[in-house]
């Protein structure tokens, strides 16, 4: 119950987060961190639900099945993996929010200002 209860909450603030970026593309304003923070949280949310069902289905889930209903956490759980890579890590989406929103300086690079042809490889 407590997954659940958690999961409502996160799909209420992802939907009124998700309201709050189409409002600012509906006046011409670029959205802020909004499309950074849905991602990193809805991707976690859909590996989590994901998890909960195969968990739940227990060896159920490791079979191939035509029921859309277990098919759909056996997506998800296969799927969201791939999600939090695709479009950046949740690292480097944690980084933008960091130093763009918050204003916290960057990492320390030992390449900051060197050519990409310059900076030592294993290669060389």
């Amino acid at each position: 119950r407590s997954s659940i209860a958690d999961w409502y909450c996160e799909a209420n603030g992802l939907k009124n987060t998700k309201l709050r970026t189409m409002s600012a593309l509906s006046r011409g304003e670029t959205p802020g961190p909004e499309a950074s923070i849905t991602k990193i949280v809805s991707a976690n949310k859909l590996q989590n639900i994901g998890a909960f069902g195969m968990d739940s289905l227990d060896m159920a889930g490791m079979l191939k099945t035509d029921d859309p209903e277990i098919q759909s956490f056996q997506n998800a759980w296969l799927g969201a993996p791939g999600l939090r890579i695709a479009g950046g890590t949740d690292e480097i989406l944690k980084n933008i929010i960091a130093e763009r929103v918050l204003g916290l300086p960057q990492d320390a690079r030992a390449d900051k200002g060197m050519p990409y042809k310059d900076i030592p490889s294993g290669n060389s």
